[in-house]
């Protein structure tokens, strides 16, 4: 099977984030559903890229050995279901992001830990869930918190933030219950900045 630069940039998308959905791929790369389920059924069929049901018939799909080799990360063998949901709000957050900054890098968790990118978090202890690299140098730590159970968790982590002198912010996208808590908890933290994780994605 020969490749387009197109289907080694939509294995390296999903790759990075590890595994994806057809909605995601969708907003990526803004192809007519049709089209976009014909390339994927064409990279399932090379084995480059494998479809999975999980969770209620939700399907997902993952880049296999032999397309690993076309991208800079290793092939993930299992999905871990506890993340599930929070790896899904990422790559939302992740499409948006990039079209708002279209000219910003993103670096994703599974780059930040496999290359040890991140000097300081992303070799000990919490790792962001992407970097956004802007062109003048600035960088920006992307969170997606969407639970006030590790309340405890996110203190520690801000409390990182604060000596990492290659982080100029850190952009926390929450559940509406989320924000009050990480408001009060970031108050004397001006480098934090806060949104509302549904009206982010959701309101136009």
């Amino acid at each position: 099977m020969r490749l387009t630069k197109r289907d080694i940039v939509i294995i390296k998308f999903i790759n990075d984030f590890g595994y994806c959905e057809m909605p995601e791929i969708m907003k990526r790369f803004e192809l007519k559903k049709t089209w976009m389920y014909e390339i994927m059924q064409r990279l399932v069929e090379a084995k480059l890229v494998s479809h999975r049901r999980i969770l209620h018939g939700h399907g997902v799909y993952l880049v296999t050995r032999k397309g690993a080799k076309y991208t800079d990360l290793p092939s993930i063998e299992r999905i871990p279901i506890g993340r599930y949901e929070h790896q899904i709000y990422i790559i939302n957050v992740y499409n948006k992001l990039r079209k708002e900054y279209p000219a910003a890098c993103w670096v994703s968790e599974r780059k930040l830990k496999h290359d040890l990118f991140y000097d300081g978090l992303g070799k000990v202890g919490h790792v962001a869930d992407g970097i956004l690299m802007f062109p003048d140098g600035k960088q920006v730590a992307i969170e997606v918190e969407l639970s006030v159970k590790g309340k405890n968790r996110i203190e520690k982590i801000l409390r990182k933030y604060i000596s990492q002198l290659t982080i100029k912010e850190v952009w926390y996208y929450c559940f509406p219950a989320v924000v009050p808590v990480l408001t009060e908890l970031s108050k004397k933290m001006p480098f934090v900045k806060i949104y509302d994780l549904i009206e982010y994605l959701y309101d136009e």
